[in-house]
């Protein structure tokens, strides 16, 4: 079940909040900036905002995260046979799959 839409607003403005943590910013260890953006990611697709297009907007945002962060991503590198199940254990709270794929990810 994912955020009730009278709190996506709320639980949208939890997780813009925490982009401002150093993980997240120019310099930042590539290990750091991945964990901090697994969870994101995963609060991103737990809250669900949009009818359609949650997974593409939710990676075209880590990818952009990743540019800022000076860790550009690699999308095409994307497996969905290991991505899709990575994200299914982050909404279960075990983030460890989606920081592997991500690290996968690294340019």
């Amino acid at each position: 079940m994912f955020c009730f839409p009278e709190y996506i607003a709320n639980e949208m403005n939890k997780v813009f909040s925490q982009l401002r943590q150093p993980l997240f910013l120019q310099g930042a260890v590539f290990a750091d900036f991945v964990a901090g953006a697994a969870h994101s990611l995963a609060e991103l697709n737990a809250i669900h905002p949009f009818r359609e297009g949650n997974g593409r907007s939710q990676l075209s945002f880590v990818h952009l995260l990743s540019m800022r962060g000076g860790h550009p991503l690699r999308l095409e590198r994307i497996r969905r046979a290991t991505f899709m199940p990575a994200m299914v254990a982050s909404f279960g709270g075990n983030l460890a799959p989606l920081v592997t794929e991500l690290t996968r990810l690294e340019a």
